[in-house]
């Protein structure tokens, strides 16, 4: 089984380390609408479905994921993950698991990544054993979805850092626990108004709040549309950041890779302009979960020396912001 042909071919490079560390605690210190940060973050369940056609030439093949799973510090979780793939006869393709790496959630959402340490994969000439996976779970309750990036398909995987939950279970569930509270409740301030793109992939978001770590306040916006059938690095679309607090943070630029599953999107992008030059061409990453509480989750590659964004790869949406909001349609 592999994950979407746009993870398995992308590369590209830069990640804010710092906010990666530090991103397992974002939700507590960059989050102002959090009251208080459960010391508990968990992801447990069991489910999966049949692969469509997203996946050419296994569409039909059942899949199967299991994970179960607990951190206080994300960086040193404790648990493990199953995966199962199978041919609709019954035959197996491909059965792995191995132990957590992270593990980082907030609301519905968890970011979850992991090292294989057993596989067994008749038919498939690859290097499973010592590889790094991505999973992205979302605890929808009626409708769970989950989301994947495979190292030994060439999938770059950070800790932290996972795509979209595109696929649907139809099968089983899983449960995802801990992260911040919001204190009050969202709305005041301008709202997220989408005008109609036709089928596809469109996000908008039109939001900001204080922001705890420059002691200041932010503001937040993106436009972001996918044509149905196109591939996620064919957005259209331009962002804008800007921090008015002590970091004076101000750059825009425009989108490279979005992908959205349910109500969860990810989205890539490149800086095009910014009161600080040396940011300008460097790769940014985006989280967005369109939900009772609105989140945003950010990733900076202002350094060399950090991890790699790849292409619709980012943390978990954290931050809550006091006004405006965000739509995910896909």
């Amino acid at each position: 089984m592999r994950s979407p042909k746009f993870i398995c071919r992308s590369v590209v490079a830069g990640v804010l380390a710092l906010l990666v560390t530090a991103g397992a605690a974002a939700p507590s210190s960059a989050d102002p609408d959090s009251a208080s940060t459960s010391p508990v973050m968990r992801v447990s369940g069991a489910g999966g479905g049949y692969l469509g056609p997203d996946w050419p030439g296994m569409e039909g093949d059942p899949v199967r994921f299991e994970i179960d799973g607990r951190a206080t510090d994300p960086l040193h979780p404790s648990g493990s993950f199953h995966v199962v793939h199978r041919k609709p006869d019954g035959r197996l393709l491909a059965e792995f698991s191995g132990h957590l790496t992270s593990l980082v959630s907030v609301d519905e959402v968890a970011v979850v990544t992991g090292v294989i340490d057993a596989a067994e994969h008749p038919d498939v000439p690859l290097q499973f054993v010592g590889k790094p996976v991505a999973f992205t779970v979302y605890d929808g309750g009626a409708q769970d979805r989950i989301g994947w990036a495979w190292g030994f398909f060439g999938a770059p995987v950070s800790k932290l850092q996972g795509t979209a939950p595109t696929f649907a279970l139809t099968d089983g569930g899983f449960r995802v626990e801990g992260g911040p509270r919001p204190r009050v409740a969202q709305g005041n301030g301008p709202k997220v108004a989408v005008q109609a793109e036709g089928d596809g992939t469109t996000v908008a978001a039109v939001l900001g709040g204080p922001s705890r770590s420059s002691r200041g306040s932010m503001r937040f916006e993106l436009a972001a549309h996918v044509p149905a059938g196109g591939d996620p690095t064919q957005v259209q679309g331009r962002f804008q950041f800007r921090d008015h607090g002590a970091s004076a943070a101000d750059f825009e630029g425009r989108l490279s890779c979005l992908v959205a599953g349910g109500p969860v999107a990810i989205t890539t992008g490149v800086v095009t302009k910014s009161n600080d030059p040396a940011q300008i061409g460097k790769q940014v990453s985006f989280s967005l979960k369109d939900g009772k509480v609105d989140r945003l989750g950010w990733l900076w590659s202002w350094s060399a020396a950090q991890p790699p964004i790849a292409d619709c790869m980012s943390t978990v949406p954290f931050y809550a912001p006091r006004w405006g909001g965000l739509v995910v349609q896909s």
